[in-house]
């Protein structure tokens, strides 16, 4: 998912994501984490995709189809910059398009994917990716097809965070048909694997899915204020709550104290307090 991510759970990834999101919004480059993306295009591809997941989870689709987009050329025709990591990107590029409007650029994307796999055989990942994406980007009547496929391989849940965003689209795409009662098992389905993973963005996409779907779905109960603030936004604060300096919590979330600073400002303003000794009873009402 992401370079440098090697041997980490999806949470963590999810996690290292935001990082490289945060460290670009502040001007720090990626020297400062020891990479040199000219050196690899596959290193290349990932740091897009990690900075474009990290902004579909800030909920800014157009800089998130800004950053994914980069894995393939921007020529009248696309090619894949990178021969494979790229193809592993496609439905994420239709997913962020269908948000912007951009979905006929998307669709030469897709193209030039499909051209670059040619007739081989697929694997179960790949194959259901790419069929995530022709579901994402065909018309609503030639969707449904694409969306079974995408799930048919008992192997491509192997890879959960994929598979459950294809049970959260599909799962959408039924309810939005008013076809509730086989949108829930996806929805749910979904549910369970964003709040096991840590995906609170995802969790919380598919918590709004499922109460439109009918499920009555627990709250959080968290106040108004504190539910302003973004998943990366609460974990800092609830750790500045545990007595960590800016140093400490950045290692644990793998961010630079600087970044961390640099959220903890925007933070106080949105909870209404001036310091980080207050923080403990506004997370805590």
């Amino acid at each position: 998912m992401c370079p440098a991510t090697a041997g980490l759970n999806n949470a963590e990834r999810l996690r290292t994501c935001a990082r490289l999101a945060d460290d670009s919004k502040n001007g720090e480059n990626s020297k400062n984490s020891g990479i040199d993306l000219r050196a690899s295009r596959s290193l290349y591809v990932r740091h897009c995709h990690a900075l474009g997941l990290a902004a579909l989870a800030e909920g800014d689709h157009a800089t998130a189809y800004e950053h994914l987009r980069r894995v393939f050329t921007q020529d009248p025709h696309p090619a894949p910059v990178h021969h494979h990591a790229s193809l592993h990107h496609v439905a994420d590029v239709a997913a962020a398009a269908v948000r912007i409007g951009r979905t006929d650029d998307a669709r030469a994307v897709l193209r030039a994917a499909e051209d670059a796999l040619g007739t081989a055989p697929r694997s179960a990942r790949l194959a259901a990716i790419m069929h995530r994406a022709s579901a994402l980007l065909s018309d609503p009547d030639a969707a449904e097809p694409h969306f079974r496929a995408a799930l048919a391989d008992p192997a491509s849940a192997r890879w959960p965070f994929e598979h459950a965003l294809t049970q959260l689209d599909f799962g959408q795409f039924l309810r939005r048909r008013r076809r509730s009662a086989q949108a829930r098992p996806l929805l749910t389905g979904a549910l369970e694997t964003f709040e096991r993973l840590d995906a609170r963005p995802w969790t919380e996409r598919a918590t709004a899915e499922l109460r439109a779907a009918g499920v009555a779905v627990a709250s959080s109960g968290a106040p108004v204020a504190v539910a302003d603030l973004t998943p990366q936004e609460l974990r800092i604060a609830r750790l500045a709550t545990q007595g960590l300096t800016n140093r400490e919590i950045g290692a644990r979330l793998l961010l630079s104290p600087r970044t961390v600073g640099f959220h903890l400002h925007k933070i106080f303003p949105k909870l209404g307090i001036t310091g980080r000794a207050q923080l403990r009873d506004v997370l805590d009402r």
